[in-house]
């Protein structure tokens, strides 16, 4: 368990509910009401890292119990800055419901099938999440009763809240969110490189004379641990070369789904759809349960396509894709399909492999994600006794000499065409 000792006296509340990261979290009467509505507890029903659990058994946590998490740390937090005088004292609730909430909008085996929402529907589970806070029937019943502005909820969530000072709290480099994902995510995979002193890092966060989030530099080594924490977990986990197949082959069987099977995914196989689902009450349904039970259904009734059943068949089994071309690549600058070589270069394979063998477009996938290690834009803040500078700017600090980016480029393939494929492509090497 993570000891975090209490900085406020803010935290009491009518119930309390027992997390294995932090031990009793209180909470109030209207926070309550909150976590008990459809929409929260649909969290239970999502694992905060989907497929995850294919690799390491015991990451089969939920978002429900990180959305508890990251309530808890942002009411550590802004009962600080209240303390400090830098957080009016009647938003401290408004603060946690926020952390309560912010990830209302993940889909169903959440990153995997935001894959395609992604690419499709044009929409981002934090898009989602602001549309559910400002329209589902059940939120907006409690936010009248308690007097409670849903917009300015969703605003938070957004970044975009009157108050920058609120926005930091969930929506920057050392927010409520990475630092209970980091914690949470390591204790349940056993990847001991998440761990942070989280301890350090709370009871000294501050706000500089720029209203910006700040530590004193006798801190720096915490928050430098946080980020070399993220970027390992990145590696490690997040974007791990087995669970990343496992992922793309869940967008994949989706995309099947609803070309081949959209009745059975009604009302959630388009964006109108959802949007609907959520205004009549009906979102809180769409979970990991529905699609795996939909799954399970395809192979019952022998519905849809060979390919769908096939892809279904090797997920279920533990099969998935593998990676003919796996690097890792550090940089100054993004790197896009559009502007990097080696990235184009798997897109030029995917054309080759494509044309030249006959095979499927859902056989190949080209794979390039990234990681920004330091957002220069919402990155803490180092203070002294005379001035404040960003940690990127701080000399002292070794994050000066990270690279600015990381990526993962990979190809992968469908299981059954791998040997075929490796015999075309031996010159396509990291």
């Amino acid at each position: 368990m993570v000891k975090v000792k209490s900085v406020s006296t803010l935290s009491k509340g009518v119930k309390s509910i027992y997390d294995e990261l932090y031990g009793y979290i209180p909470v109030s009467e209207v926070e309550l009401k909150v976590i008990e509505s459809p929409v929260v507890q649909r969290l239970r029903r999502i694992k905060q890292l989907a497929l995850a659990w294919y690799v390491y058994p015991g990451a089969v946590h939920t978002r429900f119990s990180h959305s508890l998490g990251v309530m808890h740390v942002i009411g550590i937090i802004a009962g600080k800055l209240i303390e400090e005088g830098y957080i009016r004292r009647d938003d401290y609730e408004l603060l946690r419901i926020a952390g309560a909430l912010h990830d209302v909008g993940h889909a169903p085996y959440s990153h995997a099938i935001e894959l395609y929402m992604t690419n499709y529907f044009r929409i981002k589970h934090e898009e989602l999440a602001t549309y559910i806070i400002e329209n589902d029937p059940y939120l907006n019943e409690i936010f009248s009763k308690y007097s409670i502005n849903p917009k300015e909820v969703s605003s938070i969530i957004k970044g975009v809240h009157k108050e920058p000072l609120y926005n930091m709290l969930l929506s920057s480099d050392l927010d409520a969110d990475r630092i209970d994902y980091l914690l949470r995510d390591s204790l349940h995979t056993g990847v001991a490189y998440g761990m942070i002193d989280v301890d350090r890092i709370l009871h000294t966060i501050t706000v500089d004379k720029d209203g910006e989030l700040a530590v004193p530099a006798k801190s720096v080594q915490a928050v430098e641990n946080f980020y070399i924490a993220r970027m390992h977990m990145y590696r490690a986990v997040y974007h791990h070369k087995t669970i990343a197949a496992f992922q793309v082959m869940m967008r994949n069987i989706y995309e099947l789904l609803i070309s081949e099977l959209g009745e059975y995914l009604n009302p959630y196989s388009s964006l109108s759809n959802i949007l609907q689902s959520i205004r009549n009450g009906t979102f809180y349904l769409w979970d990991d349960n529905f699609i795996a039970g939909l799954m399970n259904l395809v192979l019952i009734r022998n519905l849809g396509s060979d390919d769908l059943r096939e892809l279904i068949k090797l997920l279920l089994n533990r099969v998935g894709y593998k990676a003919v071309y796996d690097k890792i690549k550090l940089s100054a600058e993004p790197v896009t399909v559009d502007s990097d070589e080696e990235a184009k270069s798997l897109i030029d394979a995917k054309d080759m492999i494509l044309s030249r063998l006959g095979y499927k477009d859902y056989m190949v996938i080209p794979y390039v994600e990234e990681l920004s290690l330091v957002d220069e834009d919402v990155c803490v803040k180092v203070m002294d006794e005379n001035s404040s500078v960003k940690i990127t700017e701080y000399s002292s600090s070794i994050i000066t000499s990270l690279p600015n980016y990381i990526a993962i480029l990979r190809l992968y393939v469908h299981p059954y065409i791998l040997e075929n494929v490796k015999k075309h492509i031996s010159n396509l090497s990291p």
